[in-house]
């Protein structure tokens, strides 16, 4: 199978550029690959002289496209080329919100992007469109608005890998289209990991402090201000912040309001070797994500996979796609900082069960998130699409409209209608009513 992967890559500061470099190895040992990257003189040189690499103005001639999609705007060349060109979404996140407003508003085109909500979400969707667009709206609202409709119709085939992301796609993906939810991969830089107190010496933490480790960029969804605030409660535990904080994210303010200056440690951007190490040197990792996107951490996956305790958040798919007892929920509620406090209270009081239930991830992602057993998984779904890849892209780029012509104008206008009638994601039988309106016509 010829495969053409459209993503981000190292050293490029999405998460998602990682998960794939881990995966190229034995995706290419199965397929005729090549990577297609927005600046191919811009990734790892390694990575560039181990596989074929192309840019999007020239990218390979026939092969199946897997899309790489992420809420970032890194992963905006891959939106377009999907737009365009009919491929197999690989959605990280249902949640592509903040992508299509850095594709549309944030080029100087309003207009696209509140075509883009109302397309979805009819006359509410305008209305809010506008209120988000003018920063009126509340922070969490784009996280009630995925954007991902559009380019989920248009895909041959998706990928999640998070039963949340599935579920959602299967509501708006025809039926006829396939869907594969794959797990998420452990792969581990330094395998195997350093024990605790290994990585504790190497990186010069505290050898008998109680550690928390806070993994990765530093965001307001992550719930940082009510782990800071617990650690009032903790004054035996430390809590290490394992990468970059967000320059709009006023950490450094909550430490000093909770007075734990003593107790907080920012790291910075990690390689991904420390980065390991911090995860390995953690007593509890803490993986809060509220609003969720549908996403799943690569950060918890790999915690789980060295064998730490992980405190999620409850209702996130973080606390849904693992057996119970893996890892440990919290409500983001009004008891959320009591949670917290209470559950790192008990580990810390009892070492065995601590040590039970990092033998249990151990094992369960040895068992089942291994990336020769996923990408195995992945190849063969992808192999299934591309038998019948002509004729899908066919039938979908035949039922697709001219970027601005009437036609599309009348189409939007049916989803819009369709929309606010419940009738949403279910095929009306119009369009060759539409056809005939606007034969002979722009």
């Amino acid at each position: 199978m010829k495969l053409n992967v459209w993503s981000p890559l190292p050293p490029s500061a999405s998460g998602i550029a990682d998960y794939v470099a881990e995966q190229l190895p034995a995706l290419a040992a199965r397929s005729e690959l090549t990577i297609v990257v927005e600046d191919p003189g811009q990734i790892d040189p390694g990575l560039r002289a181990d596989f074929a690499v192309a840019a999007p103005e020239a990218p390979p001639a026939g092969g199946l496209d897997l899309y790489h999609l992420g809420n970032s705007p890194a992963h905006g060349y891959v939106y377009r080329r999907a737009i365009r060109e009919p491929g197999v979404a690989f959605l990280h996140e249902f949640n592509l919100h903040d992508l299509v407003l850095s594709e549309t508003a944030a080029r100087g085109d309003r207009s696209a992007y509140l075509r883009e909500m109302r397309r979805a979400y009819g006359e509410p969707g305008s209305f809010l469109g506008g209120q988000i667009v003018r920063a009126l709206g509340a922070a969490t609202w784009s996280a009630r608005f995925p954007l991902s409709e559009h380019i989920v119709r248009r895909s041959l085939a998706a990928v999640g890998l998070t039963q949340h992301v599935v579920d959602r796609v299967r509501e708006v993906m025809p039926e006829d289209r396939p869907l594969l939810r794959l797990p998420h991969h452990v792969a581990l830089p330094i395998d195997p990991p350093p024990s605790r107190a290994e990585a504790r010496q190497a990186l010069g933490l505290a050898p008998d402090r109680f550690l928390i480790v806070a993994p990765g960029l530093a965001t307001g969804s992550k719930r940082l201000d009510v782990a800071i605030r617990a650690l009032r409660r903790l004054p035996d535990a430390e809590l290490v912040i394992a990468g970059a904080v967000d320059p709009l994210l006023p950490v450094t303010d909550w430490v000093r309001e909770a007075r734990v200056q003593d107790s907080v440690r920012v790291t910075g951007r990690l390689t991904l070797e420390n980065f390991e190490r911090h995860l390995a040197a953690a007593d509890v990792v803490l993986a809060l994500r509220q609003p969720h996107r549908g996403e799943i951490s690569g950060a918890l996956v790999r915690s789980l996979g060295i064998g730490r305790v992980a405190i999620v958040s409850a209702g996130s798919p973080a606390a849904e796609e693992f057996p119970e007892g893996l890892v440990v929920p919290v409500d983001p509620g009004p008891a959320e900082e009591e949670q917290i406090v209470a559950v790192v209270e008990r580990l810390a009081a009892d070492p065995a069960l601590k040590e039970t239930m990092e033998r249990l991830a151990r094992e369960h992602m040895a068992g089942h998130h291994q990336v020769p057993a996923t990408v195995a998984s992945l190849v063969s779904f992808l192999e299934s699409i591309a038998a019948g890849a002509a004729a899908t892209r066919e039938a979908i780029i035949r039922g697709r409209a001219p970027e601005g012509s009437l036609r599309e104008y009348l189409q939007d206008e049916v989803l819009f209608g369709a929309y606010d009638l419940g009738l949403a994601g279910i095929d009306l039988g119009v369009d060759a009513l539409v056809d005939d309106l606007t034969e002979g016509r722009r």
